[in-house]
């Protein structure tokens, strides 16, 4: 802390592969929400936060599917193709946005990926109205992710749910986007309100 000139643990050292932390803080806050996500919907669950210009996965629940998101606590993924990263930037400034994402163009994961700042910050607004990020494709291909934001008592984002489930083995016209989207809300909504948060009073 450049103020108190104190040391405290960052989620780099998630990158270690411990899963303490399910038991402690934040991850212990949110399972009990991402269990209920668990069992209402088929998907990979994780939580998510902001470190560095990326989304840290803090915790996980695999999916019962037969094909699986592969992805690990500690993983850093990018914020601009990602429904946890759009989560986390949508109640941000403009300027913070495209600090945190760097200049044009955006680097291309698929063929869906958004490639400018301009298209991301369009994305979020509609993430904002609708109270869920999407992310389809843009990532991985066959991934969907939708993701929604957990806020603090000032109204902060300080971290994201999602449910992340895959193409293969369903009809790809069969995924209900809207429904994945209101379930992953209420579950935030349920971790702000047990963080004593609250939604952002500004809009951009």
């Amino acid at each position: 802390d450049p103020e108190t000139f104190k040391f405290s643990n960052s989620y780099k050292i998630f990158e270690m592969g411990h899963n303490v932390a399910r038991n402690t803080g934040l991850p212990k806050m949110a399972f009990r929400y991402m269990r209920k996500l668990a069992s209402s919907v088929k998907g990979a669950i994780n939580l998510g936060v902001l470190d560095d210009n990326e989304v840290v996965y803090i915790d996980k629940i695999e999916s019962s599917e037969t094909v699986k998101v592969c992805l690990k606590i500690g993983q850093r993924i990018p914020l601009h193709c990602t429904g946890l990263g759009k989560a986390l930037l949508a109640h941000r400034s403009e300027p913070f946005v495209r600090s945190a994402i760097g200049p044009d163009p955006l680097r291309a994961f698929t063929d869906k990926t958004l490639r400018t700042g301009g298209d991301l910050l369009e994305d979020l607004a509609e993430t904002r109205r609708r109270g869920y990020a999407v992310d389809d494709e843009e990532h991985f291909y066959g991934i969907v992710c939708v993701a929604a934001p957990a806020f603090n008592a000032k109204g902060e984002t300080i971290a994201a749910l999602s449910v992340a489930v895959t193409r293969v083995g369903r009809d790809p016209h069969n995924i209900d986007v809207a429904r994945l989207g209101e379930v992953v809300r209420e579950a935030a909504e349920g971790l702000s309100n047990t963080l004593g948060g609250q939604p952002p009073w500004r809009s951009f």
